[in-house]
């Protein structure tokens, strides 16, 4: 396996992230507009229980196996082995539960039967695309990371945008995920072959993998699963006191802003593979503050861009029916920086083993998120979820940093204080991505 290089790897990813969040802009905005807030909420809604159940399956292995390659240097074949063993039982099992209980998980909500069992599929599709982008990673294939993060929304793109209007018009939201569940199979399909090429496949059983990926997995998934429903659990509640076409307008606010996390978390995903592999705190937290440092900046030029032609944006792309979900960012601006940096925080606890901490502060945010947000919601409907949003998850940040700093006496907090030599570093690093992005990008894709 090849030395991790840090610089590299943030320079394709972030190349990719950029194609990603363009493609996904436009997805985003054609759908918006052409399915009206309440179509597009009951959209939207697909892929907020995608994100509550998918990971109910994973049960936080996708997060062990970059810890089992890099630290324990695991077989990247046995990996894939118990992948493709989880992909088939998550499938069926999805297939059952959603036949005998898709009224109660979709909230009561009438979905087309085809769309219920798309929504099955593309929950185990879901997963083995998380352990694909995981394995390529982990064996510090960033290549074929990079294209992982694209294809999805690209594939998605050139289909949806000349088929939707073939679509029928009553059927156009649910052909719609049709679609984007055939372009993730697509991508799945693709990368199968790509590693069974790379690691010259042939099915591995490891008993003592398996065991070790499902007990520390076990750690990541209920620290992951509450911080999923941290960030979630305001449109699950939003669903009960109010509308699709306010889940629809809220869901533009979110998708901003998730854009812009997003990159944290692709950021966070290539330093916890280096992480993994530096068991030295005092040389992660360098790395930490140089990222910090890049993400604070990024979020200041993507809230004063939203700042400045949010409104225009809104009414000319999407039309006057969503302009709430401008005033909705605006009230989450402090909710971006604390779950950007709190993500990236969060992802160096991570690599210290996943200590029960990074669970006990996602439950303690959660739970004062679920007391605001039936507090708020009725109040001030979407914008009150915005609200409980800045509310918790900067606190987040700082019961987590609190938490680190007094626990861990030889580090200090003077490490994340932003010094001289950290903007020559990142002035490197923005030239090596100028760089992919200028021309050199294209070796991404041979």
């Amino acid at each position: 396996m090849s030395e991790i290089n840090l610089k590299k790897n943030i320079s394709f990813t972030t190349v990719a992230q950029a194609i990603t969040m363009i493609t996904a802009f436009v997805v985003n905005w054609f759908l918006a507009r052409f399915l009206g807030p309440d179509l597009r909420g009951r959209y939207v809604y697909l892929f907020t229980v995608n994100s509550v159940v998918w990971m109910l399956f994973d049960f936080g292995v996708s997060k062990s196996f970059m810890y089992s390659l890099q630290r324990e240097k695991a077989d990247p074949r046995a990996l894939y082995s118990l992948s493709l063993i989880t992909f088939g039982l998550s499938m069926i099992v999805s297939l059952i539960i959603f036949a005998f209980f898709s009224d109660r998980i979709l909230g009561g909500a009438e979905y087309h039967p085809l769309v219920i069992i798309a929504l099955a599929i593309y929950i185990a599709l879901f997963l083995m695309h998380n352990r694909q982008k995981v394995i390529s990673i982990g064996m510090n294939e960033i290549k074929d990371y990079s294209l992982q993060l694209m294809l999805p929304t690209i594939f998605f793109m050139v289909l949806i945008l000349p088929l939707f209007w073939t679509f029928k018009k009553s059927f156009r939201m649910e052909s719609s995920f049709l679609l984007y569940t055939l372009a993730m199979f697509l991508v799945i399909t693709v990368f199968h072959f790509r590693i069974v090429k790379q690691t010259s496949f042939k099915f591995v059983w490891d008993w003592v993998l398996v065991k070790s990926s499902y007990i520390m997995g076990f750690r990541a998934f209920l620290s992951e699963y509450i911080l999923i429903m941290m960030t979630r659990v305001d449109m699950l509640i939003l669903k009960q006191l109010a509308s699709f076409a306010d889940i629809g307008v809220y869901a533009l606010a979110i998708n901003f802003v998730d854009i812009i996390n997003v990159t944290s978390n692709m950021i966070g995903i290539v330093i916890l593979n280096k992480f993994a592999a530096l068991n030295d705190d005092r040389a992660s937290l360098e790395i930490l503050r140089k990222v910090f440092i890049l993400m604070i900046a990024f979020n200041i030029v993507c809230i004063v861009g939203m700042a400045v032609l949010g409104p225009f944006v809104i009414n000319f792309m999407y039309t006057s029916q969503y302009i709430g979900a401008y005033n909705a960012f605006m009230y989450m601006i402090p909710a971006i920086f604390g779950l950007t940096l709190g993500s990236l925080f969060n992802t160096f606890l991570w690599s210290k083993g996943f200590p029960v901490f990074t669970i006990i502060a996602p439950f303690i945010a959660t739970s004062i998120k679920v007391l605001l947000s039936y507090f708020i919601i009725p109040i001030y409907g979407y914008n009150g979820a915005a609200i409980a949003s800045s509310i918790v998850y900067p606190l987040w940040c700082v019961i987590l940093l609190v938490w680190y700093f007094t626990t861990h006496k030889e580090s200090k907090i003077s490490s994340l204080i932003i010094r001289k030599e950290d903007f020559r570093d990142i002035f490197q690093i923005v030239q090596s991505v100028l760089s992919k992005i200028r021309g050199n990008n294209e070796s991404i894709i041979h």
